[in-house]
């Protein structure tokens, strides 16, 4: 390990001497990191963003929720009912039925079919039929998006350059419950009549979106590489790996506090412009859920970094942390060592080069979770539970091919 020039005490670990860089070459460390950290959240979102847009099962998968948000079947529910009594006049209806002196209770008969309308469709939007007419439809719209984007339809129009979610299985269905019923005012529409289709957003600028999301498509790959590659150069360049790792997890911390922050300024704006807030929020917050869980897990695994690269440094507590763990593990190789265990020379291998390892396994667990495609907490649980058996592996081995050739077992790095 390196030290801080403050010499070696009995029972503790060499101290870290930092080597006394050229100041453009440590501006050129911090460069690299702030580079680094600043691309993290640029590759997240562009791995999200190119997963919403071309990857029609995962948008599926993501807007599959909505089918039972209250504000979105509310918002269906209305129009439903809107577009029925759009196609039939009930009031009409009932006044042609009525006698002439009752003529006056075609008004509340018109209000009362409304409202028992409007009920049977909260009810139809409430079953698992419903759940299947959304996923299918959405599947419809999102395939017809990614062909428009992708260019491998050609013939693929949108008409009223509008990308629609065709929701008139869910009328067929409504009429049916109020047919049970003996509301039979509905029977007699047309399946034209039965139209029922939900704006998802303007599609007019398709055309000139393709080229966007073939180069998010690119960049998602190419982000993810250069922030490794220049992790990777600031490591070499500096001349305290242990604290530039250190800075590098903190620094991912706040790149994804700043995310979030920004993401919440996001949503404020998209429900603002929108009609209905309350559907407009339950739509974002639905749309960006894995993108708030990528956050929450990078911003974990960057304390996890940090905090790993405190542990190994010279501090007081992280010596005392060390120690207690080294003893433990040392005392697990003592007793393998004398139940006849050898590590051999993979054990000698893997004492020599701890320091390596444990960078290489911080780095593919990152790595790992970073092209994760919906990373999850227990995805990240699961993940440092690995890194932890891992490290502890190393000096298990490592701390035993000591103990097998009598090499001191503290002051090790």
């Amino acid at each position: 390990m390196e030290g801080d020039g403050r010499g070696m005490t009995a029972g503790t670990e060499p101290a870290e001497t930092p080597k006394r860089l050229p100041r453009w070459r440590r501006a050129l460390v911090a460069t690299l990191v702030i580079v680094s950290v600043v691309l993290v959240p640029l590759a997240g979102v562009s791995v999200w963003v190119r997963n919403l847009v071309l990857d029609t099962n995962q948008y599926v998968d993501t807007v599959a929720p909505l089918a039972k948000n209250r504000a979105i079947t509310d918002v269906v529910a209305k129009r439903a009912t809107d577009r029925l009594f759009q196609e039939v006049n009930v009031e009409a209806e009932a006044k042609d039925a009525l006698p002439e002196r009752a003529q006056f209770l075609a008004g509340p008969i018109s209000s009362g079919v409304q409202t028992f309308a409007h009920t049977a469709v909260e009810r139809a939007l409430a079953t698992e039929q419903f759940a299947t007419v959304w996923e299918n439809a959405n599947r419809r719209a999102h395939a017809l998006v990614v062909k428009a984007l992708t260019g491998e339809g050609k013939n693929v129009s949108i008409k009223n350059d509008k990308v629609v979610l065709d929701l008139s299985g869910i009328i067929d269905e409504v009429v049916k419950r109020l047919d049970d019923r003996g509301v039979t005012v509905f029977d007699g529409l047309a399946k034209k009549q039965k139209n029922l289709q939900v704006e998802l957003f303007d599609a007019s600028q398709l055309e000139k979106a393709r080229g966007a999301v073939h180069l998010i498509d690119r960049l998602r790959i190419v982000l993810v590489v250069l922030v490794f590659l220049l992790l990777g150069a600031a490591l070499a360049l500096s001349g305290n790996r242990r604290r530039t790792l250190m800075r590098w997890g903190l620094g991912l911390v706040v790149a994804m506090a700043v995310t979030a922050a920004l993401l919440s300024l996001g949503r404020s704006a998209f429900v603002d412009v929108a009609r209905n807030h309350d559907a407009a929020g339950a739509t974002f917050d639905i749309l960006v859920r894995y993108l708030r869980d990528g956050i929450r897990a990078i911003a974990a695994l960057g304390i996890i970094v940090a905090l790993a690269a405190f542990l190994s440094g010279p501090s007081r507590l992280a010596v005392r942390i060390r120690e207690g763990a080294r003893d433990l593990i040392g005392g697990a190789g003592r007793k393998a060592d004398e139940a006849g265990w050898k590590p051999g020379p993979v054990g000698a291998w893997v004492g020599a080069h701890k320091v390596g390892l444990r960078f290489a396994g911080v780095a593919v667990a990152f790595f790992v979770l970073f092209v994760w495609d919906r990373p999850r907490p227990l995805t990240l649980l699961v993940l440092a539970l690995l890194l932890l058996v891992y490290l502890a592996a190393i000096e298990f081995v490592g701390r035993s091919a000591e103990v097998a050739d009598g090499t001191p077992t503290r002051g090790t790095s």
